[in-house]
Formats: C-alpha cells, sequence, structure tokens
C-alpha cells in the first residue's frame, strides 16, 4: 500500500498538497483497502457473544430463509405487469446453471435439420443465452430457437443466490458504488446483471466486430463486420456489401473470444470511468 504522501505528490496544484483518491491503484501495491490509500485504524478486540435471532435450529432456519427468498421471487415476477413474459424470471432461473456443459439444440427452420451447438453457459440475457465454445467464442442463441438444453456433467447445482460482484477488483468497487450510472451503461455484461438486456440492446456493443451469423433463409453461415443494429434487423458488412438479417431469421450469432464482455471489467487495464 503507497504511502499518503505519494498520492499528495502526484496531486499537487498550485502549491498545495490536495489529496485524491486515484481511479485505480497499481496491482504493485498490497492490501484491498476499497482503491484508497487510508488505512482503518486498528481495532481493539472485544469479546464477542452470539445470540440467537430465531427459536429454529441452523439447518431448519437455512431452509425457511431459501424457501422465504424464492416465494418473495415469484411474488415480485407475478407484480411485475411490464413483464408479461416472465423473461426476466427465465433469465435468472436459467443464470443459476452458469459454467455447467450444455448440449443445446436449436431449430432453424422448417426448411433445415436441427442443430446442436456444445458448451458452457456463460449468461443468460432476457431473450436468449450465451454459450461458450470449446475454443472460447461465444454463441448467442435466442429463446425461440432452442428447442431442447440437455446438461452433459451432472454437477449438483446449489439453488443459493450468488454475490455477482464479490471478487472484483477494488477500483471497479469504488467505481460502482460513486458512480453507478456512469459505469454499469458503458459495460453490456453490468447491464445484463442488475437490469437484463434483450438480444438487440446486448449486441449494440459489438457494432464493428466481426461476428457470424447462422439463419433460416441460409443454410450456410454468413460472416462479416456488424455495421448497424436496430429493432428490426441487423445489418452486417459482408464482401464490401451491406445486407441485412432480420431478428425474426436469426438463429444464431457467433463472436470471437477476445470480444467477450467480462474483459471490460478490468480496471487497471481498460478504466471504464475517466
Amino acid at each position: 500500500m503507497p504511502k499518503i504522501s505519494f498520492f499528495r505528490e502526484k496531486n499537487n496544484v498550485d502549491g498545495f498538497n490536495e489529496f485524491r483518491c486515484p481511479e485505480c491503484i497499481s496491482g504493485e501495491h498490497d492490501g484491498d483497502f476499497f482503491c484508497s490509500a487510508l488505512r482503518c485504524p486498528e481495532q481493539i478486540p472485544q469479546p464477542k457473544f452470539p445470540s440467537a435471532n430465531s427459536s429454529f435450529p441452523p439447518e431448519e432456519l437455512a431452509e425457511i430463509t431459501e424457501c422465504i427468498e424464492e416465494a418473495n421471487e415469484i411474488l415480485l415476477t407475478l407484480g411485475v405487469e411490464r413483464d408479461s413474459e416472465n423473461l426476466r424470471a427465465m433469465q435468472e432461473s436459467l443464470r443459476k446453471l452458469r459454467n455447467h456443459r450444455f448440449l443445446v439444440t436449436i431449430n432453424c427452420g422448417e426448411d433445415q435439420e436441427t442443430q446442436t451447438i456444445k458448451g458452457h453457459l456463460a449468461d443468460a440475457g432476457l431473450d436468449f443465452i450465451i454459450i461458450q465454445t470449446d475454443v472460447g467464442n461465444i454463441v448467442m442463441i435466442p429463446f425461440e430457437r432452442i428447442v431442447q438444453m440437455k446438461r452433459l456433467l451432472k454437477e449438483k447445482v446449489q439453488n443459493r443466490r450468488e454475490q455477482e460482484l464479490l471478487n472484483i477488483d477494488a477500483c471497479l468497487r469504488r467505481a460502482l458504488t460513486f458512480n453507478f450510472g456512469k459505469v454499469v451503461p458503458k459495460s453490456p455484461f453490468l447491464l445484463n446483471l442488475f437490469f437484463g438486456l434483450k438480444l438487440k440492446l446486448f449486441l449494440e456493443s459489438y457494432v464493428d466486430s466481426f461476428i457470424y451469423v447462422k439463419s433460416e433463409n441460409h443454410k450456410m453461415e454468413k460472416d462479416g463486420k456488424l455495421i448497424n443494429v436496430n429493432k428490426r434487423r441487423i445489418v452486417m458488412e459482408i464482401d464490401h456489401e451491406k445486407q441485412g438479417i432480420d431478428f425474426d431469421e436469426l438463429c444464431y450469432i457467433e463472436i470471437e473470444r477476445g470480444l467477450l464482455a467480462r474483459e471490460y471489467l478490468i480496471c487497471n487495464q481498460n478504466p471504464i470511468v475517466q
């Protein structure tokens, strides 16, 4: 952890030593003090005496608490009128299966045979899932194209709510706390986490990227540069020509590994707050 004088020298303004917490502290400094150079004062050890907050045994209390949380999720889902198709509830259910390996069968139209895509479930949006293939690419599949999702490895899934951002970079944690409105819109991963994104909005983060697209009107994949996304279709540049594909025709979209949205969360390499 650097000394306060180090930051005072860097932030010297008109001869006055003004201390300001930096946007990011270099990884060479040890300790996690919420991206601040100030250490908390040492606390004097005090005896702690736990007091029971329930008459139930710990195991039974944990089970009751889990049931209450599930009931609350159902009530919240039923109370949201704008999500008539319960897309948010579907997204939350699928996100609990992340990192599990699936064989996804998709239907790409009556004139084509069903296809299978194998990989790990990386994430889920409001109307699509993201599969990470064995080579590291990500494949986005609309819900309406999915025929079956078969889990290949029978791991036991823990039905508990994960704290997604528990172990994030200290600088990103500080940025989210004090600049939430500026940070979240710059990351499709964070937007999807907090609010849920449909495929149309998620793809806007990948404009000018090279993508592979499979549609029901073409038996072969198309590859090209994504140049525009609107409510009805995507527009690609293929062999210097613009071609549009309606969302109703999309079977899946594949993006190369290097463009995965999670990489934008690395604060020290790619600061998302200027």
